[in-house]
């Protein structure tokens, strides 16, 4: 069976973004650490992520797999060029009530929980998942359904903003099976979810 794995980046205190919404800037990431996200990724075949995450990072990505340089980028790196073709290769799977499939993303849109559990049961490699905690909370409170989160921690504290596990209705036991930390402070872990 494939294995779920939960993908964020936070700050040191779990927060995902700002009070705005948007991620704060700026914190520490540069060619190592994307270099190590990617190979990470590319042990996945599957990105599942909500309409928001996919929205918001996907076409960014996709125009650096283009070979073109996204708007609020200084320049795209050899890593950089690395991820997006890592990510471009990848099936999207998308979570949304409106939003149509098309030959570039799946859309499902009903009860997630269920929806993961049969893509985890379909042939394939890993499936990340990315999403904010009003669509994590249901899902990694559902027993079996995450198997690892895969965090990137920088070393910043922010006052507001959401953080990764508000809502979750039951506690988690994991297991460190993976850290590396990067010169510009960021830490990269992997856990895997302990049996009960």
């Amino acid at each position: 069976m494939r294995k779920i794995v939960f993908h964020m980046q936070t700050t040191v205190n779990n927060r995902i973004a700002n009070a705005a919404g948007a991620f704060w800037e700026p914190f520490p990431w540069g060619e190592e650490e994307t270099a190590y996200i990617a190979e990470q990724f590319s042990q996945a075949d599957t990105w599942a992520m909500s309409r928001a995450t996919y929205e918001t990072i996907v076409p960014w990505w996709d125009k650096a797999a283009r070979g073109e340089t996204p708007d609020d980028a200084p320049a795209i790196t050899a890593a950089d060029r690395r991820f997006a073709k890592v990510q471009r290769n990848m099936t999207k799977v998308v979570f949304s009530r409106t939003l149509p499939s098309t030959t570039d993303r799946l859309v499902i849109g009903g009860d997630l929980v269920n929806e993961l559990a049969a893509l985890k049961r379909q042939d394939g490699n890993d499936i990340l998942l990315s999403c904010g905690p009003k669509t994590l909370a249901p899902i990694a409170s559902a027993p079996g359904v995450i198997d690892e989160y895969l965090l990137a921690v920088s070393p910043a504290v922010l006052s507001a903003g959401p953080r990764i596990f508000d809502g979750l209705t039951i506690d988690l036991a994991l297991e460190l099976t993976d850290a590396k930390v990067f010169n510009g402070g960021a830490i990269v872990s992997r856990y895997r979810v302990a049996a009960h």
